[in-house]
């Protein structure tokens, strides 16, 4: 039954996206609870839900998805994907591996222009010719990030994605939707297909020769201004036990 199924999101409820894809949820029959990202679950709780979807990722979190791997209540991103997209490094080698350019990487600020990074996704932002645990070559561009999302809801990967003006110049707005470039959208099918991922998104910038390298990927993007509330709410829902 529908009602006996429990899902818990960690997530801020003042998420609108997934404010959105929780009301569909329950729309749908399925229980629904928000926990603060930052608030740990206990195993007793976890115990209690038939799925846990994190939106956020941050140690806190690891030891209730680590519990629920080991038990066997479902994740909406697994937990080895969880861990390994955690360190910036790792998510660039992987987004290499499977088609994207990315920016070279150094552990020693390099003469010209770079964006400063911490090792782990919840380190502080990336900052432009700032202080990090290593450095990223900046690409000549405009200041706007093309972001990529991808939902797998279990029989069709959907891809879409927006402009957005770069965090590294102020505060982050909405620009537009954009033209789907068919190779990126390959490359970033491949990535949700080898590591078996339910959502993701990758940052990417174009170049004076309109060339886009991907800089960041995130296993707990936002998808805001994406119109991808039914396909997270469709791959969510696959994610349930079936008994």
């Amino acid at each position: 039954m529908e009602d006996d199924l429990n899902i818990g999101i960690l997530c801020q409820k003042s998420k609108p996206v997934f404010r959105d894809v929780a009301e569909r949820l329950r729309n749908s029959g399925f229980q629904v609870r928000f926990f603060h990202p930052e608030s740990p679950l206990s195993p007793e709780q976890v115990n209690d839900f038939s799925l846990v979807v994190n939106k956020k990722t941050l140690p806190s979190a690891f030891p209730a998805l680590r519990h629920a791997r080991r038990t066997g209540t479902m994740l909406w991103n697994n937990f080895q994907a969880v861990v390994l997209f955690s360190s910036r490094l790792v998510g660039l080698r992987a987004l290499s591996e499977v088609g994207f350019l990315t920016p070279k990487v150094t552990f020693e600020k390099p003469g010209g222009e770079y964006v400063a990074k911490g090792y782990y996704i919840w380190n502080d932002e990336p900052e432009l010719n700032g202080e990090g645990d290593f450095y990223q070559e900046l690409i000549p561009t405009e200041p706007v990030d093309y972001k990529y999302y991808a939902v797998n809801d279990g029989s069709q990967i959907h891809v879409t994605g927006r402009r957005v003006t770069s965090k590294l110049y102020g505060e982050k707005q909405f620009i537009g939707q954009i033209e789907i470039k068919p190779a990126l959208a390959a490359s970033l099918r491949e990535l949700v297909e080898r590591f078996d991922l339910r959502g993701v998104g990758v940052d990417l910038v174009k170049d004076g020769d309109d060339q886009y390298w991907a800089v960041d990927v995130n296993l707990a993007a936002g998808y805001r201004d994406t119109g991808l509330e039914p396909a997270l709410t469709d791959s969510i829902i696959e994610r349930l036990p079936s008994e």
